[in-house]
């Protein structure tokens, strides 16, 4: 155990010779074990800290204890105590302004943090007042505040400065549910060394090593997103604020050349559409996955029917209201039943050009497989699919877990998930919970949710309706390529199926639909007869 300290505390009005006292007394042997505090009777809440080896200024008072920085001796500049350094005089100076700047109602961590600086770095000089210029900085009102805050140093930027001032630019330009992802990438932690050097100083080995820490801690993808957009940020302020950045003698892009190798690997599986009701038939079947854990909640099994229902993208399809279904516009007997679901252009994914409205006609069939799964959820959110919150729908994160625990694929927070290093002390790990495959034991090869557009897509090709699968999944349409029925449709309608081609989706939709549900039948049957056998044994 650690020794207890003993407080030593004195009020006096200091002199220079305390000063140099204090420094002498903190370098003795007569401080070991001890703290001592001499308090300043010329003026409020000044006081010297002696502990061993060190001497140093504080302020303290009611709210909150402020470090000044530490003593400066009469002696002259000691190698053993560098760092800012403050004389008797200075650091009255300093605490008096403290003082007044509270009855300011500033930030007195900013104010004195500014002051000091300032008081102590002579490339300052005496432009400017340096109080007013610290209380500028401690109001958190003032642009001075907000370029402390973003690391403007008020001349060119720091890299802080141009990642702050690069997104105040660019996130408005995104979609609401892209700008937190988008900003993550540029504020990772590896950026911390960087983040306080001008922009002009940034060199290609500083960017070179930050994209191999980057690549230490994250996944590829990552490091390749981190990359492209610290590019593009750069390139941003090249052209259209050279001068701000310190970029302005800049005369060619250089940072080009920081590359990182990704290849994104290209998606060509897609799952039979056996494989597809099969995987619905075991996700129904097997809600409990693993002792201590939630069973699958209905929403979930819902937005999973869905998913597979459309083979629309999860993030916009999660999204879907009960009072954005409406009905056909037409009266036709043949739509009986029938309602168009919709998505706003900010809930849809987008290009270049931003998403556009999607509306997508359900039949009956599909609509009393998802509704009864609202119902089982609980049936008061407005939400079409939901979880344990109604108030919010399922998210995309609960969908694809549950397609990971279908795989045995669940992360066991539980538990240590690396092995043992051979010779390591400690307590051992303990082992993984197990998990059954059950694609494995079904047969089922592993496939994602965003693969079963392809199964669409080519189930409609072979079934001569290509564009359609195009219009179904909200791919962008060649005005060309607009079917002649289409072309035909009366006048009220035509602009409506022009935008959104509901007539052919339908057709196509009421096609899929048909033979997913007939398929699901076939393989609950076969699913039936298989478990028989192990029912009886049981």
């Amino acid at each position: 155990m650690s020794e207890k300290l003993t407080y030593e505390r004195e009020v006096k009005s200091l002199t220079e010779s305390d000063v140099d006292s204090a420094i002498s007394y903190s370098r003795s042997r007569a401080i070991v074990g001890k703290v001592a505090e001499w308090r300043d009777r010329k003026t409020v809440g000044l006081t010297v800290r002696i502990t061993s080896g060190k001497a140093v200024w504080y302020v303290r008072r009611r709210e909150v204890t402020l470090r000044l920085g530490l003593l400066s001796s009469s002696w002259g500049f000691d190698r053993r105590m560098a760092g800012s350094k403050l004389d008797l005089e200075t650091a009255r100076y300093i605490a008096n302004q403290i003082h007044l700047a509270a009855g300011r109602k500033r930030n007195l961590r900013e104010f004195a943090e500014t002051l000091v600086r300032l008081e102590t770095a002579s490339e300052y000089g005496n432009r400017e007042g340096h109080a007013e210029i610290a209380d500028r900085f401690a109001d958190k009102n003032s642009l001075w505040a907000y370029r402390k805050r973003v690391g403007d140093t008020g001349i060119t930027w720091t890299w802080k400065a141009l990642t702050q001032h690069f997104l105040d630019y660019q996130l408005p330009k995104l979609k609401g549910k892209y700008r937190k992802q988008y900003e993550h990438y540029l504020r990772l932690k590896e950026f911390s060394f960087i983040n306080d050097k001008l922009v002009s100083q940034v060199r290609l080995r500083d960017l070179e090593r930050l994209r191999d820490e980057i690549h230490l801690n994250h996944a590829f993808s990552a490091v390749h997103r981190a990359v492209t957009q610290s590019k593009k940020m750069l390139s941003w302020a090249w052209k259209y604020k050279a001068t701000q950045s310190g970029l302005d003698e800049v005369q060619a892009e250089w940072w080009t050349r920081w590359s990182f190798e990704y290849k994104t690997k290209k998606r060509t599986h897609a799952p039979t559409i056996e494989e597809i009701a099969r995987t619905i038939l075991i996700a129904e079947r097997f809600r409990h996955l693993a002792d201590g854990e939630h069973e699958t909640y209905p929403g979930t099994i819902g937005a999973l029917w869905g998913i597979a229902l459309t083979a629309q993208r999860t993030g916009g399809f999660l999204q879907l209201r009960l009072d954005r279904l409406f009905d056909p516009p037409t009266n036709e007997r043949k739509f009986k039943g029938w309602k168009i679901a919709n998505w706003t252009d900010e809930e849809m994914k987008g290009g270049r050009d931003g998403g556009r409205p999607h509306s997508l006609p359900l039949p009956p069939e599909a609509l009393k497989i998802l509704l009864g799964y609202h119902v089982e959820s609980g049936g008061k959110s407005k939400w079409m699919f939901t979880g344990r919150d109604p108030k919010k729908h399922i998210s995309q994160a609960a969908l694809n877990l549950l397609m990971y625990r279908l795989q045995g694929r669940v992360y066991d927070h539980t538990v240590k998930q690396k092995p043992a290093r051979k010779g390591k002390p400690g307590p051992k790990p303990k082992p993984k919970k197990e998990r059954p495959n059950l694609f494995e034991i079904y047969g089922i090869k592993p496939w994602t949710l965003h693969d079963a557009r392809r199964t669409l897509t080519t189930f409609l090709d072979d079934q001569k309706l290509g564009g359609a699968a195009s219009a179904i999944l909200g791919h962008k349409m060649d005005h060309d390529r607009v079917d002649e029925s289409e072309r035909m449709a009366s006048i009220t309608e035509q602009h409506y199926n022009r935008s959104q081609r509901i007539g052919l989706k339908a057709e196509a939709m009421a096609l899929w639909v048909k033979t997913l549900l007939a398929a699901y039948e076939k393989e609950s049957r076969k699913l039936d007869r298989t478990s028989e056998p192990r029912r009886r044994a049981a």
